[in-house]
């Protein structure tokens, strides 16, 4: 395979990118954005475990860190849902111009932006699939915009939070009318069973599957957990491949 480390100017701000590619290069991306206060390498290295998996599948992958997070520039105190959103579309239209068959991946709240960009009207009919890891709707957040908030060392604003909700996460569910694979933990506790329960079942209304994992929580699930999970996407995949 062939790994290419890079910065991208987006937005005004040098975005870092880990590029991933199959010996023999093909014409299919999976493109991953991670949660909120991760990054790239996903919780857990999950990230980079199912990039392994993928490349043997012939997929490039594209993993990045998120404007004001990570490797990219920026200060994650300044850190917006609604920047992340535009970022993900950047390269997710980059890689169709470019000729790619492109599949999104998000992770808790990069699953969110995700679905989001999924959604868009000049995208939701050029991605043929998603996979959606415990995303969170946060339709019932309640934080001040301009208030800072700090959790686990990290602080941020609330307008973080105020721009997810207002991005109408279950309105881009219901416009997107590709495939959905969709995975929640059992325990997870920071997004309620009632968000979980809705997003569960407007997924399996659309006759898109569903994963609940048993015992676990939100994010870094146990090793033959995640495994159980990665074999069920490779299969989802072939479905549109």
């Amino acid at each position: 395979m062939k790994i290419t480390v890079s910065f991208e100017n987006i937005n005004n701000k040098k975005v870092f990118q880990i590029l991933t590619k199959p010996n023999i290069p093909t014409k299919k991306i999976v493109i991953m954005s991670h949660g909120f206060r991760s990054t790239s390498i996903g919780p857990a290295r999950s990230f980079v475990n199912f990039e392994r998996l993928l490349i043997k599948e012939d997929f490039a992958v594209l993993r990045f860190d998120q404007p004001c997070g990570g490797n990219s520039e920026g200060n994650y105190i300044n850190s917006s849902f609604n920047e992340w959103v535009k970022t993900t579309a950047y390269f997710a239209k980059k890689y169709l111009e470019l000729g790619y068959n492109v599949v999104l991946l998000g992770q808790s709240m990069g699953a969110t932006t995700t679905m989001i960009v999924a959604g868009q009207k000049n995208l939701k009919n050029r991605i043929s699939c998603i996979i959606l890891w415990v995303p969170d709707a946060k339709s019932n957040v309640n934080v001040e915009p301009d208030k800072t908030y700090e959790e686990n060392e990290q602080k941020y604003k609330g307008k973080f939070w105020i721009e997810a909700k207002k991005a109408d996460f279950f309105g881009a569910l219901d416009n997107y009318p590709g495939g959905i694979h969709l995975v929640y933990g059992e325990k997870d506790k920071y997004i309620s069973q009632a968000l979980r329960t809705q997003t569960v079942n407007k997924v399996r209304s659309k006759n898109q599957p569903c994963m609940i994992l048993p015992g676990q929580g939100h994010s870094s699930w146990k090793y033959d957990a995640a495994q159980k999970v990665y074999v069920e996407e490779i299969k989802f995949l072939q479905k549109y491949f």
